[in-house]
């Protein structure tokens, strides 16, 4: 009897040696796969930090509203003063990488108005003279831009706007057509190349009639002939942004 209990005792201490084992195989192994994992998501990282940044500044510090949630159907504002809106334009700014001109002027502006965060693109950035095509320089800058703006849920407008001197081409009859054009065919990028939600977004065309400088000299002129991605101050938080 004795020699029984002996054995039986040597058995059950046997098999706790091979549980604590296999423990420590598996935690190895998790331990592998979650390293693995981490790998995989490295490239991704900067990307990911500066959507969240975005959907936490546009949602008051609590991220996109989940869907069903009665947050979600509730208006926006982005903040024109203080250190979220200065987050938003440095953002920009950085994923940008704003051109300058021969002259060492920028090509591209982001500044704050009543209409919410304006990214202002000269035409010459973007388009040749009395044209609407994207040059493949504004296309190189407008991938840029995507990233950012969808990782925002207010809506986009795009606005078109041109100098006083008139336009009468085959194409174009007035600046009120190429002014639409031009705006159109940034929508028409953003959505089959970046994957915008069509409802998020607008385009207008001002003409010269909404300049931002008299039309009295050729310098003047120049900033009137511009591009404008308007983030919209106010709006719906849209669910399942892409």
């Amino acid at each position: 009897m004795r020699r029984t209990r002996k054995r039986t005792e040597e058995d059950h201490e046997n098999l706790d040696r091979w549980l604590l084992t296999y423990a420590d195989l598996i935690t190895l192994l998790l331990a592998f796969f979650v390293l693995l994992y981490m790998f995989s998501k490295q490239d991704a990282r900067e990307y990911d930090k500066m959507t969240s940044q975005l959907k936490a500044i546009f949602s008051g510090g609590t991220g996109i509203a989940d869907k069903g949630s009665t947050a979600g159907s509730q208006p926006i504002e982005l903040l024109l003063k203080g250190d979220s809106n200065e987050e938003i334009k440095r953002l920009l700014e950085e994923q940008i990488q704003i051109p300058l001109t021969e002259g060492g002027e920028k090509n591209i502006s982001v500044i704050t108005d009543e209409r919410g965060i304006v990214i202002r693109i000269m035409d010459m950035a973007f388009y040749d003279t009395g044209k609407a095509d994207l040059k493949e320089k504004a296309r190189e800058t407008l991938d840029k831009i995507i990233p950012v703006i969808k990782s925002i849920p207010n809506d986009l407008r795009i606005e078109g706007h041109t100098d006083n001197v008139p336009i009468s081409t085959y194409e174009f009859k007035s600046n009120w057509e190429l002014s639409a054009r031009r705006a159109t065919e940034v929508v028409r990028y953003l959505i089959e190349n970046g994957d915008i939600q069509p409802r998020r977004i607008s385009a207008a065309g001002y003409a010269e009639y909404r300049p931002v400088a008299t039309n009295d000299s050729p310098a003047n002129r120049a900033l009137n002939r511009r591009i404008e991605i308007i983030i919209v101050k106010t709006g719906d938080v849209l669910q399942n942004i892409n």
